[in-house]
């Protein structure tokens, strides 16, 4: 079984730039690393979600990621928040899914159940991330240098 995940490549520094197209990398379910990534990032969203609601003026472009059609093969996808109430999230797609009858920019509703992880862009540096930073050692070399720089990591 494998579960496809669309990286963020490009962090919307203070000019929001609109992010470009994203590979999906798919990946075996199961994974240690995935599942710890996945853990510290669930355990950090109540944080996350209180800076969404009185962000620092360097602080910008909050993004959350959650599996978009949960199922044999899953399709996890980061969404730009719109509002935050109650548990639940609005969020715009940021990624092209996989899935029919999604779309980037389409409105989506994520219960905070649902989210696997979260980043935002402070000082055009994206923290959180949790996954992305799992996948690093997934991918080649020549990728991870490009994430680590565009995500202000390096």
């Amino acid at each position: 079984m494998f579960c496809a995940l669309a990286l963020l490549l490009c962090a919307a520094p203070s000019g929001q730039a609109q992010p470009r197209p994203d590979p999906i990398i798919d990946i075996a379910k199961g994974r240690a690393d995935m599942a710890t990534a996945i853990r510290k990032a669930r355990a950090e969203l109540p944080r996350f979600f209180k800076r969404f609601a009185a962000p620092d003026p360097s602080e910008s472009y909050f993004l959350v990621k959650y599996d978009l059609v949960p199922g044999e093969i899953d399709e996890f996808i980061w969404a730009q928040v719109v509002t935050h109430t109650d548990g639940v999230t609005t969020a715009r797609l940021v990624n092209n899914p996989r899935a029919p009858g999604y779309r980037r920019g389409q409105e989506v509703r994520i219960p905070d159940a649902a989210v696997i992880d979260w980043s935002y862009v402070k000082n055009e540096r994206v923290e959180g991330a949790a996954t992305t930073r799992a996948l690093l050692n997934m991918v080649s070399p020549g990728e991870a240098a490009a994430l680590r720089k565009s995500h202000g990591w390096d």
